[in-house]
């Protein structure tokens, strides 16, 4: 006799929804159908299997022609998360706040010119109400398959080094984004490289794999996370501009309930070791980091955004994404659009004395409500800010984190916490 469970499971997946085959296909009639032109922006997919393989490797191979045949390229790229794929209204979301970005002033006056790359893997396989809750181990799995086999970084790497090798420093700048289970993908993907810059294994020419690496709400358990982030303590990298960094809405059910009650039930047939928390003298079960994500865990947390008391008038009519590219604001400040065409502003501020380039943000529900919700105008606003914040041009008082993480370990004594930056 088949239980509820198994017949929702299997509904589940009688329903699929997700695409086996590439939408954005090329075919000799048409050799280019992955690239799509966006207003400000063109929009490049490459779009992989269930195992994480290409589904069409010359979506990659327009992908980098573009990067390379395009004057001074800011290139986004974004991993989509849990309920998304290429076919998803995410895909709006995302060319649109790139189609904003492509008109701030501070985009056109330095000649940039906008190409999103959009990695789409099947992150939704039904749309049947409440079944497609029950997806979660199934597109956990699908994620951690895309972060640990090839194709994904190959696409990831590929894409950066087409931007660095056709144009040259100061000609070209790469942003790498992942949302949920995207967000999972991204960190995996990354932290073999970041290792390599940390040891000094990267060559010159081929650092990080973006010049910011961006994670909001990730859908990822925390083990990794600490142990960056005390890989990166341990090397005493204060005062850097980060490489890193993960945006977690308090609000964010999905991440903060469903996640570690998820993974608690996995946690059953696992065995824990006890391992140091970064910046304290103290150790934990390696549990509390395996069944809560890097944004939900108060052991790794170190800034949360924090709203000041005054407001601003737009200056010259800016929305607040404008305003935060304009990068007039200091101290980390960003702004968030207000009533009657104020600006209401807020600072990424640090807690506690673990001062590395991977922000772990704590993010007030006023700015993200939930799990999918970063897209909103204020969530968008934030994104850019950071974008400002971790640019050399427009916040030359960092000191570069490849600078810094190719110093030999060291560690001096605890930094005391920080009240303004």
């Amino acid at each position: 006799m088949k239980s509820p469970f198994g017949s929702l499971v299997a509904a589940s997946l009688l329903c699929s929804c997700g695409h086996l085959n590439p939408l954005y296909q090329n075919t000799s009639a048409h050799p280019t159908n992955s690239i799509v032109p966006k207003t400000g922006c063109e929009l490049a997919f490459i779009e992989f299997g269930e195992q994480g393989s290409y589904q069409d490797p010359s979506q990659l191979q327009n992908a980098v022609d573009l990067i390379k045949r395009t004057p001074r390229p800011l290139v986004i790229t974004y991993v989509h998360g849990w309920h998304n794929d290429a076919g998803s209204a995410d895909v709006a979301k995302f060319s649109d706040w790139l189609s904003e970005i492509s008109q701030t002033q501070l985009i056109r006056s330095s000649g940039f010119h906008l190409i999103g790359v959009y990695l789409g893997w099947r992150g939704e396989i039904t749309s049947v109400p409440v079944v497609r809750q029950l997806t979660f181990y199934n597109r956990k799995a699908a994620a951690e398959r895309l972060a640990s086999n090839f194709d994904c970084y190959d696409a990831i790497a590929a894409i950066s080094q087409a931007a660095r090798e056709a144009h040259g420093a100061g000609e070209q700048y790469t942003v790498l984004i992942g949302h949920s289970f995207g967000g999972l993908v991204v960190e995996r993907a990354v932290a073999h490289a970041i290792n390599a810059e940390m040891h000094g294994h990267a060559a010159a020419d081929r650092s990080l794999p973006a010049d910011l690496i961006l994670m909001v709400n990730p859908a990822s358990d925390s083990i990794l996370a600490r142990q960056m982030i005390a890989a990166l303590y341990s090397r005493h990298t204060e005062n850097s501009r980060p490489f890193l960094v993960s945006l977690t809405s308090t609000a964010d059910a999905a991440t903060g309930i469903a996640f570690p009650v998820s993974t608690s039930l996995a946690a059953t047939t696992k065995v824990f070791n006890e391992v140091p928390v970064p910046g304290a003298d103290q150790r934990e079960s390696e549990r509390r980091f395996y069944t809560a994500t890097p944004g939900h865990n108060e052991f790794l947390i170190n800034h949360e955004t924090v709203k000041l008391p005054q407001t601003i008038q737009a200056p010259g009519g800016l929305n607040a994404l404008q305003t935060n590219l304009s990068h007039n604001l200091i101290a980390d400040v960003f702004a968030t659009d207000g009533p009657n065409g104020t600006l209401e502003l807020w600072q990424i501020k640090q807690t506690g004395n673990v001062d590395v380039p991977y922000w772990d943000v704590k993010v007030d529900p006023s700015i993200i409500k939930d799990h999918g919700d970063i897209w909103n105008r204020k969530a968008q606003a934030m994104m850019a800010a950071v974008f400002r914040m971790t640019n050399p041009l427009m916040n030359p008082g960092k000191v570069k984190a490849r600078a810094i993480l190719q110093k030999p370990p060291a560690r001096a004594k605890l930094k005391p916490e920080i009240n303004g930056r």
